[in-house]
């Protein structure tokens, strides 16, 4: 270890319920002492703060559904060339 650059550290285990599986905290050294509230109150001010909420990948439905769409929307674009050039001719 550096001299100098000793810091605390609080590693915070969560429940099963949680997205997060644990959470750590490196004091500054200005900090007093933490009580186990004030170190809730942080982390939940701290998630609150990032917009960073977990992404979810887009559900297959939505995706098939997009699939088929587009797929429909050529098969109307083709037939109405296809019907165009038969006109023409």
């Amino acid at each position: 270890m550096l001299k100098g650059a000793q810091k605390r550290m609080y590693v915070v285990k969560l429940g099963e319920d949680s997205l997060f599986e644990e959470a750590y905290f490196v004091l500054r050294r200005e900090a007093g002492s933490v009580q186990g509230g004030d170190m809730v109150s942080e982390a939940n001010r701290i998630i609150r703060q990032s917009d960073r909420g977990p992404t979810q990948p887009p559900r297959k439905s939505r995706v098939l559904w997009k699939i088929a769409l587009g797929f429909a929307c050529g098969l109307v674009t083709g037939g109405g060339i296809a019907t165009a050039i038969c006109l023409l001719l």
